[in-house]
This record gives C-alpha cells, sequence and structure tokens, in this order.
C-alpha cells in the first residue's frame, strides 16, 4: 500500500477552493472547512448565502473523495 503525504488543513482548503472556483456555480460557495473525521478529513462548504447550490456541494463531495485517497490531515 502507497503511504499518503500529509496535508494542513490550510494546504487542503487552497487545493479544494482553488478547484472549485474552476466551476462558474461554485465561485460564490463560503470557505472550505477541514476538520478531522475519525482517521480521515472531511470538507464542508459555508457561506453568508441563503444556501449553497447543490452542484457546488457535488463538486465538493467529488473532489474531498479524490484528494482523501492522496492525502492525510497533517497533525
Amino acid at each position: 500500500m502507497l503511504r499518503k503525504s500529509a496535508k494542513s488543513a490550510a494546504e487542503l482548503e487552497s487545493m479544494i477552493t482553488a478547484e472549485l472556483r474552476e466551476h462558474p456555480e461554485c465561485e460564490s460557495a463560503g470557505v472550505v472547512v477541514i476538520r478531522p473525521m475519525g482517521l480521515s478529513w472531511d470538507a464542508a462548504l459555508v457561506g453568508d448565502g441563503p444556501t449553497i447550490h447543490a452542484e457546488c456541494n457535488q463538486r465538493l463531495a467529488e473532489i474531498t473523495n479524490r484528494l482523501r485517497r492522496e492525502f492525510n490531515l497533517a497533525e
């Protein structure tokens, strides 16, 4: 099994935000919050607007799942 690299929460947030900004429905999405989840990590969107576009949440899930396979959250 390959060992995953570790990234800080800030690094993961930056990577996810950059990918989200490539999609028009996600341009105004709020900050990505990285939090520990058991032995892994998870990301969520927060914002001031009334709702976050459903497609943006779907893109976040896809990006997070892919990055979770590549990177651990640094302690």
